[in-house]
């Protein structure tokens, strides 16, 4: 009764930080657009502070494996990959886009820009499938494979969907880097279901 009281806490606590992050990160961007009060492309510097949220997230979904019994040493040093690529990326982000508006630059040098925020992904990428290949337990690599492939439907039926809006003249052109934050919040969606079907 007392573990189950526990693991409840525990997933109470990491709602509560996966909404504070969300909260942070939209109402962040929401206030700076609106406001105007940091003007751009400084304004993706402020965007670090909701980023530091991120740190007691992991820490909480952390703690609920260990209170689930999902925790695992490949577990831990996924979050970290992520959270360390995740900071990263927000970094070079911002720095390419501050780089870019404030001088004019070649294309070479743009390309070069382009970089910045790209290699971090690629770093999500990588730890995502070094985790797929260290977790020695196979049901919670399983869960995460489940999970990766509805991201992976969910990307492709939008990009899809949107693709012929577009070629239909309905919906304006979406830049392509919008393919990794669909992938990411599809995969959200499917650890969710994985958790409520219990799979």
């Amino acid at each position: 009764m007392a573990e189950d009281a526990a693991a409840a806490s525990a997933k109470r606590k990491v709602t509560f930080w996966i909404f504070a992050f969300v909260g942070g990160m939209f109402g962040t961007a929401f206030f700076l657009k609106t406001t105007a009060i940091v003007p751009q492309p400084w304004s993706m510097a402020v965007l670090i502070a909701p980023m530091l949220l991120l740190i007691p997230l992991v820490r909480a979904a952390e703690a609920m494996q260990r209170q689930t019994g999902c925790a695992s040493a490949a577990a831990v040093r996924y979050n970290r990959r992520i959270l360390f690529a995740s900071f990263l990326y927000v970094i070079g982000l911002g720095g390419a886009l501050m780089l870019f508006r404030d001088s004019q630059v070649s294309k070479p040098v743009a390309a070069l820009l382009s970089l910045m925020p790209t290699l971090p992904v690629f770093g999500i990428i990588w730890a995502m499938g070094r985790y797929i290949i260290e977790e020695s337990d196979e049901y919670l690599r399983a869960r995460t494979v489940n999970a990766a492939l509805v991201a992976t439907g969910l990307l492709l039926a939008i990009a899809t969907f949107w693709g012929f809006l577009t070629t239909f003249g309905v919906a304006p052109d979406v830049p392509m880097w919008a393919a990794v934050p669909v992938w990411c919040f599809g995969l959200g969606i499917g650890q969710f279901v994985g958790k409520v079907r219990g799979t």
